[in-house]
């Protein structure tokens, strides 16, 4: 089994043959086929470069993209909901749509990207051991170890000019 979290287990398409319990890496594709996406985020920038930022006294980091075809949308990572602080420990805060704002590429102001992702994770036994099921410590079960990833990199390329940016997010979520 390879590490795709329950919430983007039917839009992340594993590419290439290093997949496995570890790591995978794919590319994000709209349930209608599409793999062009607006990307709208909760995020500080540093340097071109969205970073984790304070919100309501917590912090927060979120991306969600729209289709460019059909607009059906996909929350993509919440700092809040996913990897090991959020799933887990339950770090971080939830911020509403109306709070986030375009991504523009830094090149050519287009918003429409196409998106990789890669996942690495501890791995199932890692989860289990470290999570406190093993010790009934937790309402967690084994299936969940997928969702408490330690990693997760994003990146994008422009539909606009082509500019590629395969580090856009490089977060350590543990």
């Amino acid at each position: 089994m390879i590490p795709i979290p329950t919430h983007m287990e039917n839009i992340l398409i594993p590419i290439g043959d290093e997949n496995n319990e570890f790591n995978v890496n794919g590319v994000i594709r709209c349930s209608c086929g599409c793999e062009c996406f607006h990307v709208r985020i909760y995020a500080d920038t540093k340097n071109g470069y969205p970073q984790v930022c304070e919100y309501k006294d917590d912090y927060a980091l979120v991306i969600k993209t729209v289709c460019m075809d059909c607009n059906k949308e996909y929350l993509i990572f919440d700092e809040s909901k996913h990897g090991w602080n959020g799933f887990v420990c339950h770090e971080g805060v939830t911020v509403p749509d109306d709070e986030l704002k375009s991504w523009n590429c830094p090149k050519c102001s287009c918003d429409i990207h196409s998106i990789e992702i890669g996942i690495r994770s501890q791995g199932k036994q890692d989860f289990i051991d470290e999570s406190g099921i093993a010790d009934d410590e937790t309402d967690l079960s084994e299936d969940d170890w997928i969702n408490a990833f330690e990693w997760i990199t994003i990146g994008l390329k422009c539909f606009g000019c082509g500019h590629d940016d395969e580090k856009w997010i490089d977060y350590e979520t543990m």
